[in-house]
């Protein structure tokens, strides 16, 4: 979707053409719709309202890691949840999961999320005293992202089990 979304961006400011404006307004009609629709279905994992209420994050990005990865934020250990998430070092081609918790913690940074942009900062400052330069910035992100993934396994954790039905 963010993908769409850019791409209608970028034909609309590139060009002038009113069916350029048009196509992109329709377009993030329809993605916003979509996200919207898939927001609503996800308020019923438990996990990912405890995520909206809590963390203040929400979205169709963390919808899908926590629908497809729920059992593994609640059994795995955070050092092994980081390794499935491709959050250490540096990856030739990221999955899926990464690349979503990734993109979840770049706008948690770019809306200035009140408990994750501050660990951005505190990062990248450290990052630019350490003389990363310009991957300081990618660096800070994949902290924030490992930050995120820790409490939704913190999340997940504190989740009570069910009950099976009879």
């Amino acid at each position: 979707m963010a993908g769409i979304k850019r791409a209608a961006k970028n034909t609309r400011t590139i060009t002038d053409d009113p069916l350029a404006v048009e196509i992109h307004k329709v377009l993030r009609r329809y993605t916003e719709g979509l996200a919207t629709r898939i927001h609503e279905k996800a308020m019923g994992i438990e996990l990912y309202s405890m995520a909206v209420e809590r963390l203040g994050l929400k979205g169709p990005a963390l919808a899908y890691v926590i629908s497809h990865d729920g059992l593994m934020l609640k059994t795995m250990s955070r050092e092994r949840l980081i390794f499935r998430f491709q959050l250490s070092g540096r990856h030739k081609k990221r999955d899926m999961k990464s690349r979503l918790m990734i993109i979840l913690a770049r706008s948690a940074v770019f809306y200035k999320h009140q408990g994750y942009y501050q660990v951005y900062q505190r990062f990248f400052g450290r990052f630019q005293t350490e003389g990363c330069g310009r991957r300081a910035f990618w660096k800070a992100i994949l902290c924030v992202a490992e930050r995120i993934l820790k409490d939704l396994h913190i999340l997940a954790k504190s989740q009570t089990p069910r009950s099976p039905d009879t």
